[in-house]
Parts: structure tokens; sequence; C-alpha cells
């Protein structure tokens, strides 16, 4: 059930912030530590896709939000939980750094999450500065 429930609400972000997004809108796959990221975007705002932690529910989850410039502010949700979002890219759009506070606990953000474009040749998994990213 709460996979469902996230899955209702992953669609119901989508569907208030994917009509700012054009057809032209780039989508990028990020790897990160709990794997694959997708996250479509524009200048103005971004949608997307993860798959959440365990200790987060583990199942689908989503983000969207508005892109001045690099940064992205917005809204994340996972089967358990939600809150507060804001996401740094870097020069090239190849990695990001996330910061993401839960709305039971708003002034507590929390760092770690990050992506990477995948390396050339696409492997599945690979390893940065000692953390481990999935692209599956």
């Amino acid at each position: 059930m709460r996979i469902l429930t996230a899955a209702l609400t992953a669609i119901s972000l989508w569907a208030v912030f994917a009509p700012a997004l054009s057809a032209s809108a780039e989508e990028r796959r990020y790897c990160t530590q709990t794997g694959p990221f997708l996250l479509r975007f524009e200048t103005a705002h971004a949608a997307g896709f993860f798959k959440a932690l365990p200790k987060n529910g583990g199942g689908p989850g989503a983000v969207a939000g508005a892109m001045p410039g690099r940064t992205l502010t917005g809204d994340w949700m996972t089967p358990d939980a939600r809150g507060a979002l804001r996401m740094g890219f870097s020069e090239d759009w190849s990695s990001f750094v996330a910061a993401y506070a839960p709305e039971a606990d708003p002034e507590n953000w929390r760092t770690g999450w990050m992506g990477y474009l995948p390396p050339a040749g696409d492997p599945p998994t690979f390893v940065i500065d000692g953390e481990t990213f999935h692209c599956d």
C-alpha cells in the first residue's frame, strides 16, 4: 500500500510541475548511492524520480521544484516521508549534491545525497572518493 501511495503522490507532484516543462525539456539519468535518479528539467523547473533508501520506504521517490540557475529548490517524497529539498548542480551538470529536510522535522537538514552522470561504458555501479554509486 505504501508503494501505491508513493506512486500516486509522485504522479500528483509530476502533474503539478510537469506542465511547466516543455516538450524540449532535457532528461538526465544520474547514478546515486541508492540507485538511478531520472531528472527532467529546463531552466525554470525540474521533476524526477529516484529509488528511496530502505529506511525511507525503499520504494519510488519523487522530486519537483523550481530551478533558478543550477539550484533546484522544491519538494521530495518517498513512500514514508516527504519534505523540502535543495540540490546544487556542477557547472557542467555532470553531478549534484543535495540537502533535504523531512516535513516532520523541517529544521533538520540532512546532507550526503549526491549523484553523477554514469561514466563511459555505462557501468551498473562505480566508486568515487570511496562512495559507491548505483545506476540500475
